[in-house]
């Protein structure tokens, strides 16, 4: 089986650099472009599946290819959604840190492990994109090529759930426009590229 993974384009949220986990915030002009070129990358891969989050993001990044091809079904998996924010949705850091000073300190200092009011905890959205991603694997098959639209956090659990454990959950970086690859035999990673 092969996954191949690919952020959501650019939102306007993404521009002003605010958080926005579950908001639903579309894709803005730079991002419909990423969705075109992403399009154009893919299509001769021939994904037999589209995956996308319940977030319009992801959709409006899958329409291109869904245009192109447009016999290939598409599932959503809400599971592989982004981390939930909460309050801080919608908010930069300094408006967070002006509002919830205590918090942001406190998660500033332990993100992975401290969790504010009303955000989702790390724990429980690394077990979350686990339950999507073996629901995934498990309604697939070996000869499936199934393009997934997913989120930067939720790449980043793929990743460290798949091809390495051990990597800084920070430190991985999914551009848009670009795809990354993963081919997987028996729900194990045998060979990965990343951003292409």
């Amino acid at each position: 089986m092969k996954l191949i993974l690919a952020r959501h384009g650019e939102t306007n949220y993404n521009r002003l650099k605010k958080f926005y986990g579950t908001a639903d915030v579309s894709l803005d002009e730079k991002g419909n472009g990423q969705a075109q070129v992403l399009a154009e990358k893919v299509k001769g891969l021939h994904p037999t599946l589209f995956v996308r989050t319940n977030l319009q993001r992801t959709g409006q990044t899958i329409n291109p290819i869904k245009k192109i091809l447009p016999t290939v079904p598409t599932i959503i998996v809400p599971d592989l959604a982004e981390k939930g924010f909460g309050n801080w949705e919608g908010l930069d850091a300094n408006e967070i840190e002006a509002r919830y000073p205590k918090d942001w300190e406190r998660w500033l200092k332990a993100p992975l492990t401290y969790t504010p009011s009303t955000v989702e905890s790390f724990s429980h959205f690394k077990q979350r994109v686990h339950r999507g991603l073996q629901w995934l694997l498990n309604h697939t098959t070996e000869s499936d090529v199934a393009f997934v639209v997913a989120h930067l956090g939720s790449l980043r659990l793929i990743y460290q759930e798949l091809v390495d454990s051990k990597a800084d959950f920070y430190s991985l970086d999914f551009k848009a426009s670009c795809y990354s690859i993963v081919d997987l035999k028996n729900h194990n990673a045998y060979r990965w590229k990343i951003n292409i």
